[in-house]
């Protein structure tokens, strides 16, 4: 079997480049011929290498590709060669997300009506949460909607590369290109923020929190991550015309994007999900990998849930998360590893892919 993935050349930059890339890994790991192309680049450049392993192949090379599987678009070029082809789209943009896009550019981006369009003519839509399915199963014409849980690749997202299984090679470090440090925060709780900027997750009310955070902690500091440079004059009037300045002495980092958050995320104490719909971004997964507890308006994930836009709540249960981190009999950290390990795992996640995959080509 040959599996083609379509997707934006983004490594460190796009949570749906690096799912794809986790994705490749296992199946050829399931014995898939599974291969990845950049849906904008016709001919990958000799320079687009990623962790020593993963290259694009070309257009060429994937027309005789068994499936195709569609994350940010298909090429028009290629839509041909896939017409007599078994076709997959993987949705990973949230539907607020489309939806938000195709009200606020007035209908000029399709947005939401996209998904209703791919998941009515793929052969196969797959969506990666449960609120995604309840919402997309609601316009599934054709029965054609599948709900395989998002997950990442554990071996990357560890506490230390000691804790990786031996067996998967003596040079592991390498391989993976895993740092193998922690940043150490001057100020702890090191709350952090790590999620890239959007309508129903931008990371406001955690700022607009820290006051009432200090109150109870007055050590705590929040780090933010991720920041866009297009919208920086936003972030540069919350921070620096608060009274005082004071929302900014109350943060340790302000970042823009970072080409590797994983010492970042390791070091950090807390981290605050700010998607209002509770739902765990891929940072959130990663974080939660390497033992850091989430702050979120909902979610089964975490125990440490507000009201959205509550700034008391955050307060009151960052407070929380901090004395359970603290306790000398704390087991906090360890648990948020072994929920990732339980239900994060994209090992175990692929052979649905791959059962999806051949049914599919059975009914061909």
């Amino acid at each position: 079997m040959k599996v083609v993935h379509f997707a934006n050349w983004a490594p460190r930059e796009s949570g749906m480049y690096e799912s794809t890339k986790d994705q490749v890994k296992y199946e050829r790991r399931e014995g898939i011929d599974s291969i990845f192309c950049d849906a904008n680049r016709e001919n990958p450049l000799e320079t687009q290498l990623d962790d020593g392993w993963f290259n694009p192949s070309s257009w060429e090379d994937a027309k005789d590709a068994d499936i195709f599987v569609m994350h940010s678009k298909i090429p028009e070029k290629m839509k041909a060669s896939m017409q007599d082809r078994v076709s997959v789209a993987i949705l990973h943009g949230p539907t607020e997300h489309m939806l938000l896009k195709e009200w606020m550019s007035g209908r000029k981006d399709a947005g939401f009506d996209l998904h209703i369009k791919i998941a009515w003519t793929y052969d196969a839509t797959v969506v990666i949460n449960q609120h995604e399915h309840d919402i997309m199963s609601l316009y599934d014409e054709k029965d054609r909607l599948h709900y395989i849980p998002n997950s990442i690749d554990l071996e990357r997202y560890v506490t230390s590369v000691a804790d990786l299984d031996t067996d998967l090679g003596t040079d592991i470090q390498r391989q993976l290109d895993i740092p193998d440090y922690a940043w150490e925060y001057q100020n702890r709780p090191a709350i952090c923020t790590f999620d890239v900027g959007r309508l129903e997750k931008l990371p406001a009310h955690i700022i607009w929190s820290m006051p009432k955070i200090v109150e109870r902690i007055p050590t705590a500091r929040l780090n933010v991550f991720g920041l866009a440079l297009e919208p920086i004059s936003t972030f540069r009037n919350i921070f620096c015309k608060s009274k005082e300045r004071k929302l900014e002495t109350l943060c340790e980092n302000i970042q823009l994007k970072n080409n590797d958050l994983r010492i970042w995320m390791r070091g950090a104490d807390i981290v605050f999900n700010n998607n209002m719909s509770g739902i765990l971004s891929r940072v959130g997964m990663e974080c939660q990998a390497m033992g850091v507890p989430i702050i979120a308006y909902n979610g089964d994930y975490t125990k440490y849930k507000c009201h959205i836009w509550n700034l008391d709540e955050i307060a009151e249960q960052t407070a929380r998360c901090w004395e359970d981190l603290t306790a000398s009999d704390s087991t906090t950290r360890q648990e948020q590893i072994d929920y990732a390990h339980e239900h994060y795992d994209r090992g175990k996640e692929v052979k649905k892919y791959v059962k999806l995959y051949t049914d599919l080509l059975n009914k061909s």
